[in-house]
């Protein structure tokens, strides 16, 4: 055994609370406190100075290879997963972060001393920070197949979370009643231990997560405690061994047997309390005799035992007595150990912020066994491996198969046409950061490009070399790959050879051997930190914010008065914008007149007119003049602006004094009978054909000089073809509104009459439509005809049968508050029809509705600012087939409103994955729905299959199976055959045109089929479509 205390590990002296080193075995990394010991601090360090004292000497060696110190407190866990992948650190902030790497060629700390060399390093991101505790995290761990991460906090629990999804919360344990200081998981996956304050040890199932047992004999003579409890569970599978128990009086390492969870045996000899154990990821078994007949000894596991008495002791499950025990390791507590993933290297840390390095051989610890061996042990023993989760499942039908390998090929074609696309030229940015000084004296500064971050590797190959990680890279496959490399990169690559013929230092010398200090000034950058998108109305804000400070500066006293005067307009825009506040209904009394505030003077450096005037509240120079206006009346009473809160007192006053209650601001709107605006005559109306043959319908309106209409006169309507003239028609009332499809022509008239003429012949379809009140709103598609007057009622007519298809229908509870209020503005954004002749409206507030005759009322298609759409998760939609803004449907397909979150609402907001997972099947099924509503073939395939597309990735087989069974039809849905007859419902062969089962065949079926957990289930509906004849079945239409 070899042991070396490299003195350069460290974190300025404070104290390191946790090491773990990576799985491939050229790294590790420590955490503890940071600079001056307020913040925390997570390093990577290069394992090759470690093991070959030729590299330590090395200045060409890097040493640091990442420096993170993001955490706000002192970190007190850090643990790679066990695939090399992710590190995850816990501390007394309350957060988890997930660090992974993204790229070589770290750089030091922003702000921080330039005392670590990182220029020859790596580069680590956090890519999520995990917030669930409400008190210091103490212990982190991940699950063997790296499928969980546990992690426990003095808040008593523990939590799992999906590793898979982060930062999914997978469940919380909740049992402990006092600090939980450590956490484990069983290698086969079967189980969770953790070990608390309260003098228990709860191990707990992770088929249910349901409390399995509660270990408490050993630890109720326990009475002082410790900072951690780390537990730690063999690789075998049989021993739980804990930390801080007690025998006789003396402190133990208390084992804890599997079958039975007894507690007959301990490792003791530690003069004072256990902090840590850490069992050897690796089995050992003796080696082969030397005529190579193999050992009849079981195999067996290796502990390491670290104590409050600054000692550590390692064991080995075949020996009565501790391999080897070293006393006054550290000058504190020992606070965790890490073995490396070929089971011969130990590393430990202490409080007094030093570590110390272990070196075994084969003859002093035994052979490994391999991961082959390891798995057939737990098969033999308990009937699965750890590695279960990682085995790819079995394709058992040729169908699938058939189906996966056209999926990867066409994923093969795709990455050569992506990869023979030429990348586009560099551009050479500064490097530097540029500051000059202008002829005014200001400062310009042109700063450093920060590049954006690159996109985050897989699995990081071991430092300084290209072999990824699976099984432990050998030194010679090391060597060999760095000697591949040019000799520049040769130099500066740490991972070379580790012989023990070079490492000539004594364990005694090695100990009190003092290395030169290989600090030097490290470049600072930092990371392009994307921050969260503000909202439109603060970044208009902030621009107009923005340019005013730069005038300001740069604008002389002589242009002062011009900034002056775009401050006010800007002003006046701002205010007009802005809703006035609610206030109750008041009783009747005279009108009190408020004083408007004085502006006081400007001083550079304030913040400008307009913007100061908002935030205090204060009126308009609008405003102002009407106010100075009524103070010269002396008590005139004229009526104020209509959005002033003067006005809105009076209106309510006026005609609600008896209702109590409080009305909103908008409240005018509702009681005006005519809330939309009306069209105006105008002497000319034309419309024009977007497709060929060129069709253009002209009205010619017979109107005096100031636009009213000319009594006793008629007005020509003509139609030409090619600038040939096909039809010309009169009418008795001028025209105010004209609308045309490929088949009629709306008029509205003045006199509130509605005509439909035949676009081919000119002939009048039926008589005039009288309408109730002026038309603010024509539009035709096909054979129908919808109108929409003042008072927001809409009519449809089907001038193929001339027909009604809705009658007087009012939709003036749909115009809430979100809507414009002005006379002048139409609360209508866009009108159209169905082909079944169904209107579609959308307001100016991004709400659109569509009215149902199936089920009698209007229902909400789209609302671009629907807190379900907003969290929703993006979805994978099929993009060879767009929707045209003329389809019916054009709104579904529209993008999301500025505010929307998407995949970052997990991050941007307080919503759980859960929550974005339920939004976004609540998103998908609305959009199915809708498309049913309004009857878009192509929409409802795109959404139906874009449904079906997230449910096989989610893994709800429930309701894919409802959605299987209602497009297969009988006999999986039998008890609706029978009871058709009763209810006149039934099954349909068809939607919207389309075949189910044949949709169900070609296209829903090859989605299940991507997943193969699903291929069962593919072989189910499968089967009963082959079994039968795809074809409507009689009395079920």
């Amino acid at each position: 055994m070899k042991l070396f205390k490299p003195d350069w590990v460290s974190h300025d002296g404070q104290p390191i609370f946790s090491i773990d080193i990576h799985p491939d075995g050229s790294r590790f990394a420590t955490g503890g406190l940071g600079d001056g010991g307020s913040s925390g601090k997570v390093i990577i360090w290069n394992m090759t100075p470690v093991v070959n004292a030729k590299d330590e000497d090395d200045s060409n060696t890097p040493k640091v290879l990442c420096v993170m110190d993001n955490h706000l407190a002192c970190v007190n866990s850090v643990r790679w997963s066990c695939n090399g992948r992710y590190l995850a650190s816990g501390g007394d902030d309350r957060l988890i972060m997930i660090w992974q790497f993204a790229g070589y060629g770290g750089v030091g700390v922003f702000g921080g001393p330039a005392n670590l060399k990182t220029n020859n390093g790596e580069r680590w991101r956090c890519t999520h920070t995990l917030k669930g505790h409400t008190g210091d995290v103490l212990d982190l761990a991940w699950s063997p197949a790296n499928q969980w991460l546990a992690s426990c906090s003095i808040d008593n629990s523990v939590i799992i979370w999906n590793a898979d999804k982060f930062p999914e919360v997978t469940t919380v344990l909740k049992g402990h009643t006092s600090l939980v200081k450590g956490v484990t998981w069983d290698p086969i996956g079967s189980y969770i231990a953790s070990q608390s304050d309260d003098r228990t040890v709860k191990i707990w199932k992770t088929l249910d997560w349901k409390l399995e047992t509660t270990v408490t004999k050993p630890f109720t003579e326990c009475t002082a405690t410790t900072h951690v409890l780390r537990l730690s569970w063999s690789p075998d599978g049989g021993y739980l061994v804990s930390a801080h128990a007690m025998n006789n009086s003396g402190p133990t390492a208390q084992i804890i047997q599997r079958e039975g969870w007894t507690t007959d045996m301990d490792f003791v000899g530690h003069r004072k309390a256990i902090t840590c154990t850490r069992f050897n990821g690796c089995v050992f078994s003796n080696p082969p005799t030397n005529d190579g007949k193999k050992s009849n000894q079981l195999p067996y596991t290796c502990c390491a035992v670290g104590s409050r008495d600054r000692s550590l002791s390692v064991w080995l499950t075949s020996l009565r007595r501790p391999l080897v025990v070293i006393h006054d390791l550290f000058e504190d507590s020992v606070m965790d150990v890490s073995w490396s993933f070929n089971g011969y290297n130990l590393l430990c840390c202490s409080w007094d912020g030093t570590v110390a390095f272990c070196a075994f051989d084969k003859p002093e610890i035994g052979h490994t066994l391999t991961q082959e061996e390891k798995n057939k042990l737990h098969k033999d023993t308990y009937g699965k491996t750890s590695c279960v989760a990682q085995q790819p499942l079995i394709i058992e039908n040729p169908a699938v198969l058939a189906l996966q390998q056209k999926k990867s090929e066409q994923a093969t074609t795709q990455g050569s046409d992506q990869a023979n696309k030429a990348t586009p030229k560099p551009r050479n940015y500064p490097t530097k950061q540029i500051e000059t000084r202008t002829a005014a004296g200001k400062r310009r500064i042109i700063p450093v490009f920060v590049a954006p971050q690159e996109a985050l590797g897989g699995i990081p190959c071991p430092f300084g070399s290209s072999n990824a990680f699976g099984r432990p890279p050998s030194t010679a496959s090391l060597i060999n790959s760095a000697s591949k490399k040019s000799p520049e990169n040769l130099s500066k690559s740490p991972i070379k050879s580790v012989s023990s013929k070079e490492d000539t230092r004594s364990p005694a010398k090695a100990i009190t051997e003092k290395t030169q200090d290989a600090a030097k000034s490290a470049d600072k950058t930092v990371e392009n930190m994307s921050p969260a998108k503000p909202t439109t109305v603060e970044a208009e804000q902030k621009k107009k914010a923005v340019l005013d400070s730069r005038l300001c500066e740069k604008t002389m006293d002589g242009s002062k008065d011009d900034v002056e005067k775009e401050s006010n307009a800007n002003n006046t825009k701002l205010d007009l914008e802005k809703p006035p506040p609610t206030t109750p209904t008041p009783s009747l009394q005279p009108l009190k007149i408020p004083t408007p505030p004085q502006p006081s003077p400007r001083r550079p450096g304030r913040p400008p007119l307009h913007l100061k005037r908002k935030m205090n509240g204060s009126t308009s120079p609008v405003r102002k003049r009407q106010y100075k206006q009524l103070r010269k009346d002396h008590g005139k009473q004229i009526p104020p602006d209509r959005d002033s809160p003067a006005s809105q007192e009076q209106l309510t006053t006026r005609k609600e004094t008896s209702t109590p209650t409080h009305k909103s601001v908008h409240s005018w709107r509702h009681v005006d009978p005519h809330i939309l605006p009306h069209k105006k005559l105008t002497k000319k109306i034309h419309h024009q054909s977007s497709t060929p043959p060129l069709i253009v319908v002209t009205v010619h309106n017979e109107l005096t000089s100031d636009d009213k209409p000319v009594p006793s006169v008629l007005h020509k309507v003509e139609c030409t073809c090619q600038k040939i003239e096909q039809w010309t028609t009169v009418l008795s009332s001028p025209v105010v509104c004209l609308t045309v499809s490929q088949q009629i022509v709306g008029l509205a008239c003045h006199d509130h009459s509605i005509n439909a003429i035949s676009l081919a012949s000119g002939r009048r379809i039926f008589p005039p439509i009288h309408f109730g009140s002026a038309v603010s709103h024509l539009s035709c598609k096909g054979h129908h005809l919808m109108a929409i007057d003042k008072a927001c009622k809409l009519s449809v007519w089907n001038t193929k049968n001339s027909k009604s298809v809705v009658t007087n229908l009012s939709f003036s509870h749909l115009v809430d508050d979100g809507c414009h209020g002005n006379k002048d503005v139409s609360p209508l954004r866009k009108c159209l029809l169905t082909n079944r002749g169904l209107p579609v409206i959308t307001f100016t507030n991004g709400k659109t509705f569509s009215f149902s005759l199936d089920l009698g009322a209007w229902v909400l298609i789209q609302s671009t600012s629907d807190a379900v759409d907003q969290f929703a998760d993006d979805v994978a939609m099929e993009t060879d087939e767009q929707v045209s803004a003329k389809s019916d449907a054009f709104f579904l397909s529209a993008k999301k409103s500025f505010n929307g979150m998407g995949a970052h609402a997990s991050r941007s907001s307080h919503i759980s994955p859960m929550s974005q997972r339920n939004a976004t099947l609540a998103m998908l099924e609305s959009k199915v729905a809708a498309c049913v509503v309004i009857e878009s073939v192509s929409e409802y395939r795109r959404w139906m299959l874009a449904y079906v597309r997230y449910l096989v990735q989610e893994n709800l087989e429930l309701r894919l199976r409802e959605v299987c069974d209602d497009l297969i039809g009988p006999p999986a849905q039998r008890s609706w055959v029978k009871t058709r007859n009763k209810d006149g419902g039934g099954w349909k062969a068809h939607v919207l045109g389309i075949q189910k089962q044949t949709l169900l065949q070609d296209e829903v079926l090859p989605i299940i089929a991507s997943n193969l957990a699903f291929q069962r289930l593919y072989t189910e509906y499968q089967d009963q479509l082959d079994s039968r004849t795809i074809h409507t079945l009689p009395g079920l239409n």
